[in-house]
């Protein structure tokens, strides 16, 4: 009698966002702003009103802060450079972030970085947290500012590597979610991050969590 073959279905594609939902980047973001809108000759915010900058394309912020655009693309370079030299190191992951990815790369999972950071700057902060061995490729933010939306950076990533039917995002904003539905895939929403939860549940996600550690089962339950 022929040994029966089980069919395993095929494992799925997560993207994950950076910013507010694998690491709590808050504290270096705002400080970064605080500090260009200071050098560019701005009103300077304070940090409690600041939590738009999570996520958002960093030129449509500092809009909202009143910077003219003829200084919207200094105002994005001195974010950077601070950012680069300072802001970063005040980041930190969310618990249980690294032994999910652990786990998710391990049962056969591809797991991508969509953010709408610069790509080396993404990758960099990935390598300083030790987290690049668990991604197959990371997504982000052009330098020249002409793709910033995460629905472009999102369509470039299941473009490249075919899993546009096989793909979940995972963020923790509206446009997290409106990324995903503008690119026909599901998304679910990490609940501790920095997005406005009224616009959030106006994109109906697939689904929420609070804790990385339920994040796998969840994903079984799709």
């Amino acid at each position: 009698m022929a040994e029966e073959v089980r069919i395993m279905p095929m494992a799925k594609a997560i993207l994950f966002d950076q910013d507010g939902t694998l690491l709590d980047s808050a504290p270096g973001i705002k400080s970064c702003v605080r500090f260009t809108l200071k050098k560019l000759g701005y009103p300077v915010i304070p940090e409690k009103d600041l939590d738009f900058f999570i996520g958002p394309p960093l030129g449509d912020c500092f809009r909202q802060c009143g910077v003219k655009e003829d200084d919207i693309q200094k105002a994005v370079d001195t974010y950077r450079l601070q950012y680069q030299t300072n802001g970063k190191y005040l980041a930190r992951l969310y618990p249980n972030v690294e032994s999910v990815l652990k786990s998710l790369k391990g049962k056969g999972h591809r797991l991508y970085v969509c953010t709408c950071k610069g790509r080396s700057l993404a990758i960099d902060i990935l390598k300083r947290f030790g987290l690049s061995a668990y991604f197959d490729g990371v997504y982000g933010a052009s330098q020249d500012g002409r793709k910033s939306t995460k629905g472009e950076i999102i369509s470039d990533c299941l473009r490249e590597n075919a899993i546009e039917k096989d793909a979940i995002m995972v963020g923790d904003t509206e446009l997290d979610a409106q990324g995903a539905k503008d690119n026909k895939i599901p998304c679910l929403i990490f609940e501790p991050g920095y997005g406005d939860k009224k616009k959030i549940r106006e994109q109906r996600p697939a689904g929420y969590f609070q804790d990385f550690a339920s994040l796998p089962q969840i994903l079984e339950n799709l």
